[in-house]
């Protein structure tokens, strides 16, 4: 299993425009296609004799009832894979007394994975096969031409994604 990155260019510390440049990794999704929930239903299905339509119908089921309950102000903890909850956007005001709820102007679902499923550069997960390759390496053919690495790095300062949509995600993953 790969995981693909590209370099970017951009400041050690982003708010001091004079402060040095650095290159940095930027996982990239953009070559690849994401899971869908039947590709998951099927997994799931083939390892615990469930059928795939059961599974299905139980990961849209929590789906609804993940939106239900962070709609109604609790966070939602599943053990094994992480907290839930909801994060309020907003312009803000100069001053505490005159934030209003009517200045929430959006909402979004955030996600904290519990230790059990954290990923980390190292110790376990690279004798598990994890690796990585530079997308600015990978020849046409899927073959990395370099185990280094390295490559020049794309001076986009780092404030967009490689997705290539920008970074947003067009699909509500609770409906």
């Amino acid at each position: 299993m790969s995981v693909l990155f590209k370099k970017i260019l951009r400041r050690v510390n982003p708010v001091d425009k004079d402060s040095a440049k650095k290159v940095y990794p930027m996982i990239t999704y953009k070559y690849g296609t994401p899971a869908t929930l039947d590709d998951v239903a099927k997994e799931i299905s083939g390892s615990s004799g469930v059928s795939e339509g059961e599974t299905i119908s139980v990961l849209k089921d929590f789906r609804t009832q993940l939106k239900k309950i962070l709609l109604s102000g609790r966070a939602v903890n599943i053990t094994g894979l992480g907290y839930f909850y909801l994060a309020a956007h907003s312009d803000g005001t100069d001053k505490a007394e005159d934030f209003t709820a009517s200045d929430i102007n959006g909402l979004r679902i955030c996600f904290r994975a519990n230790k059990d499923i954290r990923i980390t550069a190292s110790g376990t997960t690279r004798s598990d096969g994890l690796s990585f390759k530079d997308v600015d390496r990978i020849n046409d053919d899927g073959s990395d031409d370099s185990g280094s690495g390295e490559g020049s790095p794309s001076g986009d300062g780092g404030s967009g994604s490689s997705s290539g949509s920008g970074g947003v995600i067009d699909d509500n993953p609770l409906g």
